[in-house]
């Protein structure tokens, strides 16, 4: 039934990237790959462009990686300050790339990077 709204023809969109702002095009062969064979939600639109839609893609890759690691050496990880500073600015990130900010994680490290402080400061 959503399908009828997507028409016949597909048309080339013009867009503006929601990161850089730069202008790119959402063709029509693309959409026809997104709705058609991917079976995207057909009022879905594209909101980065190509560059920075790679750049999220490593971004939560790479915190995929961290919160495996975690799940898999989370005392060798808690003391590991560069890893944690890390994860914390990927974190960070998200919000530019459209997705969610994970308050909560964000929360976690900074208790785990002031309780390293502190120690610093105690043995310092």
């Amino acid at each position: 039934m959503a399908a009828e709204f997507a028409g016949a023809h597909y048309q080339d969109l013009p867009l503006r990237c929601r990161r850089c702002d730069s202008g790119f095009v959402f063709t029509a062969a693309q959409q026809r790959q997104a709705f058609e064979v991917r079976k995207a939600y057909i009022w879905q639109q594209r909101t980065l462009c190509a560059e920075c839609w790679q750049q999220r893609l490593a971004l939560t890759g790479e915190l995929r990686q961290l919160k495996s690691r975690w799940r898999a050496q989370r005392a060798t990880l808690k003391r590991d300050i560069a890893a944690l500073r890390r994860w914390r600015e990927l974190l960070r990130q998200l919000p530019f790339y459209g997705c969610r900010q994970d308050l909560a994680q964000i929360a976690m490290l900074e208790r785990l990077l002031d309780a390293d402080d502190r120690r610093e400061v105690v043995l310092g």
